[in-house]
């Protein structure tokens, strides 16, 4: 979540306009073969970020597998049949393209930002890629060791990494989310190149992918080029996604307590599961978005008011509602940071009693207001990128929310009532449904927690 501190004053008068014109003015149109594009026009500079997103993600890997995901974006960055990944980038390194991919749970792109007279060439190589990749046995090998140094550097020896992994294997039973993105180690090891090539085959498709084109291009021209370069490309096999679904009658999960000697700070964290939201109440997601930034914000009567500024309870506080992130039900969750574990029977009471405040006398229409612009705010400065413009967009598609939904987003906040936050509370933020986290340095020598 972004910090409020920074935002300058004019983004205020932004904010007022958000209610009055959509949050991202689109043009879109759908080839035969099923790939759709999505067109986000902005002159300011002569630069275009083109982003590419599969539906697929580490969520669709089958047991035994994890890490297939990650791993298959990895060799992506071989030889294609049409257009050499080494000519592409001999072509564009000197006019400063930035070129990445990243993989999440429910999806898979691969971005890159070029001048906008490199964008024809771009959409070549981009759909050369679609069409098909040329994966090679060395690559494959050398790659497996540079993602088993990634997942050491990244999460073994990352405290704060451990203990969110060691949690969610726990807070997730059947859900395919209990699994890292990146894979654990043993699965990783364990992969071969044929398991690549047939989760490739299975899940990169015309009909499984989108293209988001932002920034400054023309419209007709990329129309035009999307046809030439992908309009031959087979659709591909139907694609059906099949998961596990998460029980939410399951017994309380005890506290989960990961001890560390590199941790830097005591971690607490609050989550609580949420039934699916999107489909069958939409409202009481929205409700729940607005309160998690009424929590977090900077004044009378936040979460992170009371905790950081009046108790001086902790360092550092945030709450998060993964509202746009998530295909599946996720969870609503309060972090917190202090400098010992002395205190924490008093942040789990703030935090409690702050909760059921809230939900006997709800908030009040200043609260609501407040809570509103900083939304707002927050939103207008990711969407001033045109590359941040592109994810945003790209992961509430890929959550399965709608253009239109995302568009009406301002106007249906504003909808949002006192008693709506407050039968949210009631609903799913109780003291019984909070599954705690906690991160701490050991409490001895010899008291040391290793996650095998």
């Amino acid at each position: 979540m972004i910090k409020k501190l920074f935002l300058v004053v004019i983004l205020l008068s932004w904010a007022k306009s958000l209610c009055a014109s959509p949050l991202l003015p689109a043009e879109t149109f759908t080839l035969k073969n099923g790939v759709q594009f999505i067109l986000m026009q902005n002159k300011r500079a002569p630069i275009v970020s083109y982003s590419t997103w599969y539906k697929v993600g580490s969520a669709d890997e089958i047991p035994k597998k994890t890490g297939l995901a990650h791993y298959l974006e990895h060799l992506m960055e071989s030889g294609l049949p049409e257009v050499q990944m080494g000519q592409f980038l001999e072509d564009f390194q000197a006019s400063g393209t930035h070129s990445n991919a990243s993989t999440a749970q429910d999806y898979t792109f691969y971005f890159k930002m070029v001048m906008t007279d490199h964008l024809e060439l771009l959409m070549q190589y981009e759909a050369g890629r679609m069409r098909g990749v040329a994966f090679n046995k060395d690559k494959f090998e050398t790659e497996k060791n540079v993602i088993l140094e990634e997942r050491l550097m990244r999460t073994e020896n990352e405290p704060i990494e451990l203990s969110n992994e060691k949690f969610n294997r726990q807070f997730f039973t059947v859900h395919p989310y209990q699994n890292p993105i990146i894979g654990w180690e043993n699965d990783i090891r364990n992969l071969t190149l044929e398991d690549i090539k047939a989760f490739h085959a299975k899940w990169y498709h015309p009909n499984n992918a989108f293209v988001i084109v932002s920034g400054d291009f023309e419209p007709a021209q990329v129309k035009a080029w999307a046809e030439k370069y992908y309009g031959s490309i087979p659709s591909g096999p139907k694609v059906i996604r099949s998961r596990s679904e998460e029980p939410l009658d399951q017994s309380k999960l005890p506290p989960v307590i990961l001890e560390h000697p590199r941790a830097t700070e005591f971690s607490y964290s609050q989550i609580y599961h949420l039934p699916e939201l999107k489909q069958k109440k939409y409202t009481d997601l929205l409700a729940l978005f607005l309160l998690s930034e009424f929590l977090d914000g900077d004044f009378e009567g936040s979460l992170y008011e009371i905790l950081v500024h009046k108790k001086k309870l902790a360092t550092s506080f945030n709450s998060q509602c993964p509202f746009y992130s998530y295909l599946d039900p996720w969870s609503f969750v309060i972090y917190v940071s202090a400098s010992s574990e002395s205190r924490m029977q008093e942040i789990e009471t703030t935090i409690n009693e702050t909760l059921a405040h809230i939900a006997k006398v709800g908030l009040t229409p200043e609260d609501l207001k407040r809570a509103r612009k900083y939304l707002y705010n927050s939103i207008i400065v990711s969407l001033d990128d045109i590359f941040q413009k592109a994810v945003f967009l790209g992961e509430a598609l890929s959550s399965n929310l709608t253009l239109e939904q995302i568009n009406a987003l301002p106007s249906d906040l504003e909808k949002i009532t006192s008693a709506d936050i407050q039968r949210v509370i009631a609903t799913y933020l109780t003291k019984d449904k909070a599954a705690i986290n906690i991160l701490k340095k050991p409490s001895s020598p010899l008291s040391q927690e290793k996650e095998k």
